[in-house]
C-alpha cells in the first residue's frame, strides 16, 4: 500500500512539474504576442482608413445620385 501512495505522489509531482514548465514557456513568449498585437493594430488602422475612404466615397456617389435624381424629377 505504501508503494501505490508513493506512485500517486510521484505522479502527482510530474504532472505538477509539466503544468508550470507549460506555464512558465507560454509567458515567455511574450514578445512574440506583443509583436502579434502590433501588427493588428496596424492592421486594424488600415482597415479602418480603408472604411472611412469607401464610405465618404459612398457618401458622395449618394449625393450625386439624390441631384441626378432631383434633375430628372424636374424635366419630368
Amino acid at each position: 500500500m505504501h508503494d501505490v501512495s508513493t506512485l500517486i505522489y510521484v505522479l502527482g509531482t510530474l504532472i505538477e512539474a509539466a503544468a508550470t514548465f507549460l506555464a512558465v514557456t507560454h509567458t515567455s513568449h511574450k514578445e512574440d504576442t506583443d509583436d502579434i498585437i502590433k501588427n493588428l493594430n496596424i492592421e486594424r488602422d488600415n482597415f479602418k482608413q480603408d472604411y472611412l475612404y469607401e464610405r465618404k466615397k459612398r457618401l458622395e456617389i449618394q449625393e450625386k445620385y439624390e441631384e441626378l435624381k432631383k434633375k430628372l424629377e424636374n424635366t419630368i
